[in-house]
């Protein structure tokens, strides 16, 4: 055989090689993706807070002579598909908002509480078990909320953030 033929291809070492970091490449690449799905789900509970809060802020506001009526400061359990029992048309919507919140959100709480002379928090806590440890609690109050979480027309609006293994959302508004 002539020894001068020089041979031209990978060896086996160069294949093993760039397969091992294809694989870590991929890895990284899933684990990626399950952050951004992780991620997508709790933005998701989020708008569906936002929303809920605006619903009812939008409501306090159309009736604002009976605004004394929507105050509940705690976060008071419901069952999703429960039907209201009140009958003064402010405590009819706070009983109908906190079912919608308890049965859009997992585990959703929500409470109305005055913050101000002029200015009304609303604030819904609901179980984020994505990002959290477990050490949250539904329990608490609306007013403390606002105040741990900056909700005040004074610190530019909305609040949120996290209590142990709940999610918390605080809006404000002027009345």
């Amino acid at each position: 055989m002539n020894s001068s033929i020089r041979r031209r291809g990978f060896t086996l070492l160069e294949v093993l090689i760039a397969l091992l970091i294809l694989s870590f490449g991929l890895l990284g690449l899933a684990a990626l993706q399950a952050y951004s799905v992780k991620a997508n789900q709790s933005a998701n509970l989020r708008s569906q807070a936002t929303d809920l809060a605006n619903m009812l802020m939008d409501n306090i506001r159309s009736n604002r002579i009976n605004l004394g009526s929507y105050y509940a400061d705690s976060y008071e359990e419901v069952t999703c598909g429960s039907t209201p029992t009140t009958s003064s048309p402010a405590a009819h919507d706070l009983d109908v908002w906190r079912i919608m919140v308890n049965c859009q959100l997992p585990q959703g709480r929500g409470a109305v509480a005055p913050i101000s002379a002029n200015e009304v928090a609303v604030c819904i806590r609901w179980s984020d078990a994505r990002w959290e440890s477990d050490s949250g609690t539904s329990e608490g109050k609306c007013t403390e909320d606002a105040e741990t979480f900056g909700a005040r027309l004074a610190d530019d609006g909305p609040g949120a953030g996290t209590d142990g293994q709940v999610s918390v959302f605080v809006v404000s508004s002027r009345m």
